[in-house]
This record gives structure tokens, C-alpha cells and sequence, in this order.
């Protein structure tokens, strides 16, 4: 059973996670766009729909716990940057959501959704930082 600070933490934790989840996902519409190969587009319509899911999943985990609905409006996303350096800086940020997952699935009861979402989280970010380095590869 969760403490009443373990319980606020992981709201906010599940908030944060829903905002980082939805803003990955239009950005990697927005790269989408841009991509300069089908199998790249394909790959990053891949992770826009993978970080879709995250959140979604997290909505409702989060529904569950609060009984209210979750859904932040979102910043509209600028491709200020050239598309391949924006890769590597995914490539970065992937990464650092495998291992913010995965502590949180450690952290998490057995019998609890949020473990199994965290698990789910966990696996597709590490699937897009190898992606990414693949996409990066190639010219």
C-alpha cells in the first residue's frame, strides 16, 4: 500500500511522464515530416504512435488512482534544429527514459499496472535509441 507521499509523488510522476509522452510523440510527427527517407518517416510515425500509446496508458492508470482526466495541452512543436542533430539529441533523451523507466518499474509493486506500463515505457524507448542510431548510420 502506498504512503500518501508515495502516492502524490507517483501522480506527479504520471503527469510529467503523460506531458513528456505526448510532446515526444508530436515531435516525432513534426520529424516525420521532414525525414529524408520512407523508411525514416515510417520509423518515426513508429515511435509518434509508441509515445501515443505511453501516454494513453499513463492517462488511464492515472484515472484509475484520481478519478480525473489528465490531458495537458501540449506546446506546439518548432523544428529549430537540423534533423540529424536533433536525432542524436533523441538518441540522448531515449536513452535516459529507458533508465528513468526502468527504476520506476524496480520501484513499483508486483501486482500494480503501473508495473507493467513502466516495463512496456521502458522497452520501446530503448527500441527507438538503437533505431535512432541506426537511422544516424546511414547517410
Amino acid at each position: 500500500m502506498m504512503t500518501t507521499m508515495q502516492s502524490t509523488q507517483t501522480i506527479n510522476n504520471l503527469k510529467n511522464y503523460i506531458a513528456a509522452e505526448i510532446h515526444d510523440s508530436m515531435l516525432y510527427s513534426e520529424l516525420a515530416k521532414i525525414a529524408p527517407t520512407i523508411d525514416d518517416r515510417t520509423l518515426l510515425m513508429e515511435f509518434a504512435a509508441d509515445e501515443q500509446s505511453h501516454a494513453d496508458e499513463f492517462k488511464r492508470i492515472l484515472r484509475s488512482i484520481t478519478g480525473q482526466y489528465f490531458n495537458p495541452i501540449p506546446e506546439r512543436i518548432i523544428i529549430n534544429m537540423p534533423y540529424r542533430d536533433i536525432l542524436r539529441d533523441r538518441v540522448i533523451d531515449e536513452s535516459g527514459d529507458f533508465r528513468k523507466y526502468g527504476l520506476q518499474y524496480i520501484e513499483t509493486p508486483q501486482n500494480s499496472p503501473l508495473k507493467t506500463a513502466y516495463y512496456r515505457a521502458r522497452t520501446d524507448e530503448n527500441v527507438h535509441a538503437l533505431r535512432l542510431l541506426k537511422m544516424l548510420s546511414t547517410e
